[in-house]
């Protein structure tokens, strides 16, 4: 267990990020013992006495993901401080992402999609809502400091020392430097640790931006896709079922990342061409965990 004093000298984010847990296997309500299950609800009533029967209705299909991804031997917040935190800042959410319950119950194809795959509606919706929350947080094109360092990393290590040079603005004065062992250096000998107090920044290149933005609607989509309760024996050859399908096209459309003139021929078998292009240009990238920038 990690010492509370030194949790209290850590920023939420950079101690959240020490526990989440990388490369793990998806897996559903339906993997989980029915003791795990109860406690977690347990938990939810102490902190919601009033309103337990609607919030543990709302929070069913998130379980596997919150308990799965954080490290809880290691999370010495007790349970209740990540309740708190979420349900009582979900009118913001709402308002931040502009989904609303009502508009999702009236999208047919969604509602069509999601009976196909024998879910249920009112914990899907829930899903969807804080997938975008804090997913909608990484689309403002800003980039945290430690993204934006890691990027110039991952770009100095593939470049040739021939592409490798540094522009330093001394004073109006321009120095140009091109030894790029010596520009490597300067990288490697950044404490990164101390990047994560501050500020975001924005992100310039429009191509990368609109990338990352693509990659949003990948993690959304595909997050759902494994951890919500479906038949994975539909999928054939790995492909996704047209069920599947059919669903991740309708939250792209709820969530406003496809036009909304033709819904019927958006969400459908019609526009596979667009669902199956988003899978393949991002498989195997690793997906974040949801929270862990931001809790």
């Amino acid at each position: 267990m990690k010492d509370t004093a030194l949790i209290n000298t850590e920023s939420t984010s950079v101690y959240f990020n020490n526990i989440v847990k990388r490369n793990v296997e998806p897996i559903t309500i339906a993997d989980l013992s029915e003791t795990t299950v109860a406690e977690f609800n347990r938990q939810v009533g102490m902190a919601f006495t009033e309103e337990q029967d609607i919030t543990v209705r709302r929070v069913h299909y998130l379980i596997p993901y919150i308990l799965q991804n954080i490290d809880w031997e290691e999370y010495a917040i007790p349970l209740e401080a990540w309740q708190l935190r979420y349900y009582y800042q979900r009118d913001r959410f709402i308002e931040k992402t502009g989904l609303d319950y009502d508009r999702f119950l009236n999208h047919e194809p969604l509602q069509r999609a999601i009976g196909q795959l024998g879910l249920m509606p009112e914990p899907v919706f829930e899903f969807i809502l804080f997938l975008k929350y804090y997913y909608g947080l990484r689309s403002d094109l800003k980039f945290s400091c430690i993204e934006q360092f890691d990027a110039l990393v991952e770009k100095l290590n593939m470049a040739s020392d021939e592409e490798v040079s540094m522009d330093v603005c001394i004073g109006g004065k321009h120095i140009k430097i091109n030894n790029s062992n010596f520009i490597k250096r300067i990288f490697q000998v950044v404490d990164r640790s101390k990047l994560s107090a501050a500020e975001f920044i924005n992100e310039f290149d429009q191509g990368s931006s609109r990338d990352k933005i693509r990659a949003l609607d990948y993690y959304i989509v595909k997050t759902l896709l494994d951890y919500l309760p479906t038949d994975k024996s539909l999928r054939r050859g790995g492909r996704f079922s047209q069920a599947e399908r059919n669903f991740g096209l309708s939250v792209l459309s709820f969530c406003g990342r496809l036009p909304d003139i033709d819904r019927e021929g958006e969400c459908s078998q019609e526009n596979n061409a667009t669902f199956d292009k988003l899978m393949r240009d991002f498989k195997g990238q690793p997906i974040p965990f949801a929270m862990e920038l931001f809790l």
